[in-house]
């Protein structure tokens, strides 16, 4: 699962989603779930609280047995082979794996602190939107990995 803060607005967006989410389909069920942005609306938001709103978002009711990688700049970066290596081991026994990724102000501390795993997709900051594609074209690869497919070269 993807638990994300925001829609996607633009059709660019949505049709690279549902790419990968049609690729996916494969291999496994990737559920999106699509949390609110933290600010409300409003025209100046206060960072702090907005990002705190929507940690409270992103946290709610995860499973206990859950693995989370959350998406952060702060993150490790990983290899796809180790990335792949990672999920893996996480998903033994049928673990669910639940990615996390912020809003545009980045995360709240209290869920890097309840992440299993941190992940960067590098030093450079990429628009949340962004990296939810990253992220699920990561994921594919990860599953043509494992699986012995000829995507990831």
């Amino acid at each position: 699962m993807i638990r994300a803060v925001g829609k996607p607005k633009e059709d660019w967006q949505k049709e690279a989603l549902k790419e990968y989410q049609k690729r996916l389909s494969a291999f496994a069920k990737i559920e999106a779930q699509e949390v609110p942005e933290g600010h409300g609306g409003a025209k100046k938001p206060d960072t702090q609280k907005t990002i705190s709103k929507e940690a409270e978002s992103l946290l709610a009711s995860l499973p206990g047995n859950a693995f989370v990688i959350a998406l952060d700049e702060t993150g490790k970066n990983l290899s796809s082979e180790d990335f792949a290596k990672r999920i893996e081991v996480a998903t033994e026994g049928g673990r669910p794996v639940i990615f996390l990724i912020g809003g545009s102000w980045g995360l709240d501390e209290t869920v890097r602190e309840r992440a299993n795993l941190v992940l960067s997709f590098g030093k450079e900051t990429l628009p949340h939107m962004l990296a939810r594609i990253v992220l699920m074209e990561q994921i594919y690869r990860v599953e043509t990995i494992l699986k012995g497919k000829t995507y990831h070269k």
